[in-house]
């Protein structure tokens, strides 16, 4: 048996090396495979981030707060409940939001994930005056912790602050530019 194994060896020289080739594409493969997963997974959270812009501008309350945990809390240690009741007083007194979504940045980590988010807010005369005149409105930096919860990802914790211009994340300042021009 170990004589034969020998010749079998001697028949294809090519054998072991091939094994070890494969053996290397496989993996680097599997590895890019990996990657490619983690992109596709900070898109699916900055298209659910991007749907909360579009969803807070119809004002649809219902659909944001499916976005959220049942463990939900924010900076303010709001819950889901509190949260609505936000929502609701905003959207009762500020009429026509606009809300331009700038840069997200999404690091994710073994079903957890955490994303920044640039935004543009104005109202809705506010967003009329600035197409004529260049005005811009009001900048803030969206933080959220995000948790894959049953195949989707929930926001389970968010806080948001007014940011100034010079504090905008980078590729902000690009998506700026195509909005309002030079």
């Amino acid at each position: 048996m170990i004589t034969r194994h020998k010749t079998d060896i001697k028949k294809f020289p090519f054998l072991p090396i091939g094994l070890v080739v494969l053996s290397v594409f496989i993996f680097f493969f599997l590895v890019w495979c990996n990657a490619c997963k983690k992109t596709d997974e900070t898109g699916v959270i900055r298209e659910q981030l991007q749907s909360l812009a579009v969803l807070a501008e119809k004002k649809n309350r219902a659909k944001i707060i499916e976005q959220l945990d049942k463990d939900y809390r924010d900076f303010e240690e709001r819950d889901t409940q509190q949260t609505d009741s936000l929502l609701e007083y905003y959207f009762k007194n500020y009429q026509g939001i606009a809300i331009h979504m700038l840069d997200v940045y999404v690091d994710i980590d073994e079903g957890q994930a955490e994303a920044q988010a640039d935004v543009l807010l104005s109202s809705g005369p506010l967003e009329n005056l600035r197409k004529l005149v260049g005005l811009v409105g009001v900048y803030y930096r969206f933080d959220f912790r995000l948790a894959k919860k049953d195949g989707r990802w929930k926001i389970t914790y968010a806080a948001w602050r007014e940011i100034d211009s010079d504090s905008l994340l980078p590729g902000s300042r690009i998506i700026l530019k195509k909005i309002f021009g030079d």
